[in-house]
């Protein structure tokens, strides 16, 4: 009887959640709306991800350009923290640049073409 009589009660709670939700109104959820262009996110349509040791001691950096950096600073300073968090590293929005401390560029990318940017590798 153990196992039995705990599956029926779960299911008589899941039933009264479904009944609850159906006496508040609530049919299913609401799809979200196509939209004609089937663009990413509001900002730029394409980024560059690439590495740079320039001016840096020898230090890598992964740079993701393609922010504008009037209009899109805001969004910019918003993918720059995700991103260092996503990543677990130092960085900064600056020039139009995202520049995040290391080379990250194959899970940078990822999680960049995930967000629904379209995203090209630049340099080798």
């Amino acid at each position: 009887m153990g196992k039995g009589g705990d599956g029926m009660q779960k299911l008589k709670g899941l039933e009264a959640l479904a009944d609850l939700h159906k006496a508040m109104g609530g049919e299913k959820a609401a799809l979200p709306e196509d939209k004609e262009d089937p663009q990413g996110p509001d900002g730029p349509s394409l980024l560059y991800v690439s590495r740079d040791r320039k001016a840096r001691k020898g230090k890598e950096v992964t740079l993701v350009e393609g922010f504008d950096e009037v209009d899109h600073s805001d969004l910019a300073n918003v993918v720059t923290r995700d991103l260092k968090a996503h990543c677990g590293v130092g960085g900064a929005w600056k020039h139009g640049q995202i520049l995040l401390q290391g080379d990250h560029r194959q899970r940078v990318a990822k999680w960049l073409e995930a967000a629904g940017y379209k995203v090209k590798h630049k340099g080798g």
